[in-house]
């Protein structure tokens, strides 16, 4: 009987080996399968990469382009998921960086210069425009960069009249790009094989050339809805005009719809939903006036559906959506801490921060991927 018992547990044993062996028992697989949020972390030159939707901190990346005395800032990502893809800008020491998505080990870098500040993205001809920061820009330009090859290589720019072009956006059909001037209150469309370039003003009562800096919309981020449609979130960080986000037709560059919050409420960056005609938008405001608002949206109308105000809320910047619309995620900028929404119901669902707390790190943009990424490090 014990010889039996014996030869029992040798057998189990020895079948065990075989199945870690074969993989059967191994779950290395599983662990590694992660959707990545990725979240700048501007003050300590760090970008912060998390697991969703359970928030589990994999590891921070140190942002050091040009030596330990000099800040780099990174600001805004973009995540390209077909080629195994993710960028940042560094608004302090002007440069675009490229990332792999599995390992999130450093590609390459390119000095573009004058604050680079947000992008947009055409996956299917590893294509990358750049748009430009809010302050000490000296060109008017937006970057195209080409990451088809072994390195970024900066092509030549598209230039723009207006100052500081700080919301950018490509159409559906990747054929153009739209940029809005955050000071002059000036729309651009820009075709991207030729360069042909239409503008409008946002504000025919004020804003007469596309030169002055009349900073009553100050725009700051646009994106496309569908294959006409724009949306652009306005900070209005005068008290003449209240915080808003407008809708325009962007192939004959004409307004469609706005909705209104407070007129301290600066709506900041925003997203559209992946399953309905909703947009997401970040209300960095105070004083009760700052939160998270959903919008619902036609070709000629728009109105709110939700929104989640809160006083501890200020300084709200980043925001990005899971694949299947389910959850929310914003950075706050002035409260260093990491915020989940339910998309559907406004519900905060958890709040964490971004370091020690009363460490200042100063979250800016911030974006997840779609899909799951496989076998990830």
């Amino acid at each position: 009987m014990t010889m039996q018992i014996h030869i029992i547990k040798y057998s189990i044993g020895i079948l065990c080996i075989i199945f870690i062996s074969c993989g059967i028992f191994d779950t290395t697989e599983t662990n590694n399968n992660v959707t990545k949020l990725y979240v700048t972390l501007q003050q300590q030159d760090k970008v912060a990469i998390y697991d969703t939707p359970d928030l589990t901190l994999l590891k921070t990346i140190d942002i050091n382009f040009t030596g330990s005395n000099i800040k780099d800032t990174p600001h805004f990502i973009v995540i390209d998921e077909q080629n195994g893809y993710w960028f940042v800008t560094t608004v302090e020491s002007d440069y675009v960086a490229q990332y792999s998505l599995k390992t999130d080990e450093l590609l390459d870098t390119v000095y573009v210069g004058d604050y680079p500040a947000l992008m947009a993205i055409n996956p299917d001809n590893n294509r990358l425009y750049v748009s430009r920061m809010m302050m000490k820009a000296q060109t008017y330009q937006i970057n195209e960069i080409d990451y088809s090859g072994s390195e970024l290589i900066n092509l030549v720019p598209f230039d723009v009249v207006s100052p500081i072009p700080h919301g950018i956006a490509i159409d559906l059909a990747k054929e153009h790009i739209y940029t809005i001037s955050n000071t002059a209150d000036w729309i651009y469309r820009i075709t991207l094989n030729g360069g042909d370039i239409s503008d409008v003003t946002m504000d025919s009562l004020n804003s007469i050339t596309s030169t002055n800096e009349v900073k009553m919309f100050q725009p700051i981020q646009c994106i496309s809805l569908n294959d006409s449609l724009i949306a652009i979130s306005c900070s209005a960080p005068q008290y003449s005009v209240n915080g808003q986000v407008q809708i325009w037709n962007g192939n004959n560059l004409t307004i469609q719809s706005k909705y209104e919050f407070g007129s301290n409420s600066k709506p900041w960056h925003l997203i559209k939903s992946p399953v309905r005609k909703e947009i997401f938008i970040v209300l960095g405001g105070s004083d009760g006036e700052g939160g998270v608002a959903c919008l619902t949206y036609t070709a000629n109308e728009i109105k709110l559906k939700w929104q989640y105000m809160s006083g501890d809320f200020t300084g709200l910047h980043g925001i990005t959506i899971d694949a299947v619309g389910e959850y929310l995620y914003v950075s706050g900028r002035d409260t260093h801490y990491l915020y989940q929404f339910d998309a559907e119901h406004g519900s905060l669902i958890a709040s964490i921060p971004l370091d020690a707390e009363n460490q200042i790190v100063s979250p800016g943009g911030i974006s997840m991927m779609q899909n799951l990424c496989t076998d990830c490090e």
